[in-house]
């Protein structure tokens, strides 16, 4: 703990910081959530991998679609981590938004993406800190 002066005498002492409580890996096999549903492994270490079926809307202007993965994904994580995850797969979004447009999706057409999701442990939390793209597909195809 580091004790200094401010400019008016009076010593600072930083609060301490709660333990973190810990948390249970991701649940093994399949959850369904909101019409979502994720397959887990079992945890290997301080990693676990799970399998992700996102329902989206399908949406024209890719801000508005990448607005919609956010959202499926903020099912499973934080918002901040959601964000973070749509901006790192952003390029390959944008491919699939533009491979969508070339098969004639329609605007609000349901449409299902597989994604890989990787959780990792840190500090007794599992927190979801990387992503990958699989395959996506159109409801009414099925």
């Amino acid at each position: 703990m580091y004790l200094f002066e401010t400019s008016i005498g009076e010593v600072f002492r930083p609060r301490p910081r709660p333990p973190a409580r810990p948390q249970p890996p991701p649940k093994e096999g399949w959850v369904t959530k909101d019409g979502h549903r994720r397959f887990c492994g079992s945890p290997s270490g301080r990693a676990v991998q799970c399998d992700l079926e996102l329902k989206i809307r399908f949406r024209r202007s890719f801000e508005e679609f990448l607005q919609e993965v956010e959202n499926a994904y903020g099912r499973w994580v934080s918002r901040s981590t959601a964000r973070m995850l749509v901006k790192k797969l952003q390029k390959d979004l944008k491919q699939w938004h533009e491979e969508m447009l070339y098969f004639t999706v329609l605007e609000n057409d349901p449409l299902v993406l597989v994604v890989g999701l990787y959780y990792h442990k840190s500090n007794g939390s599992w927190l979801g800190n990387d992503s990958s793209l699989r395959q996506w597909r159109r409801l009414i195809d099925i």
